[in-house]
């Protein structure tokens, strides 16, 4: 892609231009123009690179699984060990744990680290996590021109 050459100053689509300080600023002016001011250089028609970026053509969408701890972990421990018939104290000592680590797990001021967590799904024999199925969206690459269409989103 060739940048048409045109004239700072008279706006005049011309074959040559001129860097020339005019006034103090350097501008590209044609060889009329010039006259405006002390001619510095002349300039040579300069070829504009294409610039080429890539642009989805074709969305694939993946199913991706990752384990995340369920919403309610702090009432499922607490019924699990109610239904054991034990107190918080009891079972922080039956897991090797303070009590009040257990305390903060079962009001959900503190997420179990995984260690923690399989000694708790071990003892009490329920599941603190749960399987969710991520859309993972996955596009091919193509080399193309970016155009204002493709960054703007259409509402």
């Amino acid at each position: 892609m060739i940048s048409i050459p045109e004239c700072t100053l008279c706006g005049k689509v011309v074959d040559r231009l001129f860097l020339a300080e005019v006034e103090g600023s350097e501008i590209e002016v044609c060889e009329e123009c010039g006259k405006f001011g002390k001619v510095v250089k002349e300039i040579r028609p300069r070829k504009e690179k294409e610039n080429k970026f890539i642009v989805k053509k074709e969305v694939v969408e993946l199913e991706e699984s990752e384990e995340e701890l369920k919403p309610n972990y702090g009432d499922l421990i607490i019924r699990a060990r109610q239904k054991s018939g034990l107190e918080r104290k009891e079972f922080a000592m039956e897991i090797n744990e303070k009590e009040s680590i257990i305390r903060r797990l079962e009001l959900q001021q503190m997420v179990p680290n995984d260690k923690l967590k399989k000694k708790i799904e071990d003892f009490l024999d329920i599941k603190l996590t749960e399987v969710y199925k991520k859309k993972k969206i996955q596009s091919r690459p193509a080399k193309g021109t970016l155009t204002l269409g493709d960054i703007i989103e259409i509402k």
